[in-house]
């Protein structure tokens, strides 16, 4: 068997076990993609991490409750007869404090203690109880004032989280686009290799019409060597084409997370994937989320700046304070807690606390050169932000001029199809006429091939950028 039918058999078995394929649009296959398709997954799963983990330092700016309970048994020898020998304590503390964005920080608790002392002198009490309600607070007047420090550390976190997400999200719509892209590829693979399959099978017609002319002495054998010439030629464009469109369906089963290398099921034409795309174009330029992902790094760098820069600054804290106290002992009823908690908030035995601390960071120079490179940090983000805020708007110009050239480019290819079309039909009739040369006829074969080719290359092309233009206006959030 010559290896021109071994792959009109291969390609006969390929089609015949295509024929009953079930048809799997576009839109389809994009929420296998969605469902299972690993790279985009990832990217959705990395987009929610980082929109949940922005809101990390928001913690703290969060109250916080502290409760902790201690028992104490002190046996130890005493040097004074009348502390007893023994020393029992139970002790709950309770404390509620919380940092506030601009600066202060407050702190309000509450505590008591139940004492017993054994073998105690008479005029010690025991059991008895110990109530302690207090109340703190903490304000910066220099290094940190109004939350200055604070407030940058915190926002450095969050956006950096944020830009993280935004280009998250930007992935994840690349991910629809290439997956896009994959499945026109796999569909234009496919017309070719439909297209290089009929252009064998044109050639070989044309092969077996010029062997019975030589046979008959009609035409000189150099012309059955052409003719066989431009089999063999047929048969490797036609294998070139098969082992492409192997590759493509590689890429096209990754993206829907299949490990598996054959696709059994049928796809669109390229026309009926260009006739529903439709994509409105602004006339400004979209927010594009790899923008505002860049956006967000420069913010994170200006507060990383801002928080470093406070360290050049000495710490000046004014710190005040109030504890309520009692004692309530001689039987150590349950009532005795009432009574002690009553004095204790009617601020009859109070402790006051007022105070002030400075801390000097001595090796300033260094701080400032620190914080002069977290400067230099903040001005190259913010270049970067700049420098992609012009990329993203002279792309998205050339993103519309190249969808209008796209338009003239079809027009022109589809009637160079026709014409190149009509040629080949009329050569043939020719060459049955014995009015031209099979050499004549073979190219212009290759033509109508090569035209009907550069046709669907630019439906691809199109697509892809409608696709690109679909990505850019519509990332998923």
């Amino acid at each position: 068997m010559s290896r021109s039918s071994v792959v009109g058999s291969v390609m006969f078995l390929m089609v015949s076990g295509m024929a009953g394929a079930q048809t799997l649009d576009l839109s389809t296959y994009l929420s296998q993609v969605k469902e299972k398709g690993p790279e985009y997954r990832s990217a959705r799963k990395a987009l929610e991490g980082y929109s949940k983990q922005s809101r990390q330092q928001d913690l703290a700016f969060s109250p916080t409750l502290d409760v902790s309970y201690g028992h104490m048994d002190d046996q130890q020898e005493q040097l004074i007869p009348f502390n007893g020998d023994r020393t029992q304590a139970d002790e709950l503390k309770a404390s509620l404090s919380n940092q506030l964005p601009w600066g202060p920080k407050l702190s309000v608790g509450y505590s008591f203690r139940h004492i017993t002392v054994s073998n105690a002198a008479p005029f010690i009490l025991s059991p008895y109880y110990s109530v302690a309600p207090t109340a703190s607070l903490s304000l910066p007047l220099f290094k940190d004032f109004l939350g200055a420090q604070t407030r940058a550390g915190a926002d450095k976190v969050r956006t950096q989280f944020e830009s993280a997400a935004q280009g998250a999200g930007f992935q994840s719509g690349g991910a629809l686009f290439n997956a896009k892209v994959a499945y026109w590829n796999l569909a234009l693979l496919r017309a070719e290799k439909g297209i290089r399959q009929d252009t064998l099978e044109r050639s070989q017609k044309i092969q077996e019409w010029t062997k019975r002319r030589v046979a008959r002495n009609l035409a000189d054998p150099p012309d059955a060597l052409q003719a066989e010439a431009s089999v063999r030629v047929a048969e490797l464009d036609l294998q070139m084409a098969a082992e492409r469109e192997r590759t493509a369906r590689l890429d096209f089963n990754r993206l829907r997370g299949v490990e598996q290398e054959g696709v059994l099921e049928e796809l669109e034409g390229l026309e009926a994937s260009l006739s529903s795309v439709k994509v409105e174009i602004p006339a400004q330029v979209p927010d594009r989320q790899d923008l505002l992902s860049s956006e967000r790094t420069a913010a994170s760098q200006k507060a990383a700046y801002d928080e470093a820069h406070q360290n050049i600054f000495p710490d000046i804290t004014l710190m005040a304070s109030w504890t309520g106290g009692s004692l309530d002992g001689g039987g150590a009823t349950p009532g005795d807690l009432g009574i002690a908690n009553g004095e204790a908030f009617q601020n009859k035995n109070p402790i006051y606390q007022v105070g002030a601390k400075f801390s000097l960071p001595l090796d300033v120079f260094t701080a400032s050169r620190v914080s002069e490179g977290y400067q230099a940090n903040s001005e190259s983000a913010q270049l970067a932000y700049e420098n992609k805020r012009i990329e993203v708007s002279q792309q998205w110009k050339d993103l519309k001029d190249r969808l209008g050239d796209a338009d003239k480019r079809l027009e022109m290819a589809a009637q160079i199809e026709t014409i190149q079309k009509k040629k080949a039909d009329e050569e043939r009739r020719r060459l049955e006429l014995g009015r031209t040369t099979q050499f004549q006829l073979l190219s212009f074969e290759n033509d109508y091939a090569l035209a009907r080719l550069r046709r669907l290359s630019l439906v691809l092309e199109k697509l892809s950028l409608l696709a690109q233009a679909q990505w850019w206006l519509a990332s998923e959030k």
